[in-house]
């Protein structure tokens, strides 16, 4: 009897490596994948109130240094940008890539850029689980939790976030905008 299984990003094998993912790099406050537009967004939380100068420089040195990695492996961006939630005492800086062309060095690449940017005002949650494990096996889980994010059969939207030294993952369902009827 063959029945229908429901696709493997919706699965609980798939938030599972989301949580790797995000337990992988404590730097990332959040994770979230919108299959309508394909796009990642990650976000970063620093702890002060960055003004529009500071979020244009960061902006720009995100953008240069992706658009140089991609331009090295011969790739071109489908969708770079960067955006900032102030508030009185911190921000969060989003980072909306393609999936398509996301990777694993990039990510690793974005780590850094916001680390060296930062220092210790770059909100970390502890300390990162896995630096006694193998880095062949870490880079590998990066990996198969960047497939699950690209996966091209997901319907549901997935956020993964941080809250009080736990990682949260949850499906948003897409609501149906019902139009009100003209009355006479």
């Amino acid at each position: 009897m063959n029945t229908a299984r429901p696709p493997t990003f919706e699965s609980a094998d798939t938030v599972n490596r989301v949580v790797a993912l995000l337990s992988r790099f404590p730097e990332l406050h959040s994770v979230r994948s919108n299959p309508a537009d394909a796009t990642l967004t990650l976000s970063f939380a620093v702890s002060e109130r960055l003004d529009r100068a500071t979020s244009r420089v960061v902006s720009d040195r995100v953008g240069e240094h992706v658009r140089a990695l991609l331009d090295l492996r011969g790739d071109e961006p489908g969708k770079v940008a960067l955006s900032c939630d102030r508030d009185a005492a911190v921000s969060f800086v989003h980072v909306t890539r393609d999936a398509r062309s996301f990777t694993r060095e990039e990510l690793e690449l974005l780590v850094a850029l916001f680390a060296d940017q930062f220092g210790d005002r770059l909100v970390r949650d502890g300390d990162d689980e896995t630096a006694g494990d193998d880095p062949i096996a870490r880079d590998e889980q990066v990996e198969v939790a960047l497939d699950a994010l690209r996966d091209p059969t997901q319907r549901q939207r997935l956020v993964g976030f941080r809250e009080e030294q736990r990682v949260l993952v949850y499906f948003v369902h897409a609501r149906k905008r019902a139009k009100a009827r003209a009355r006479s």
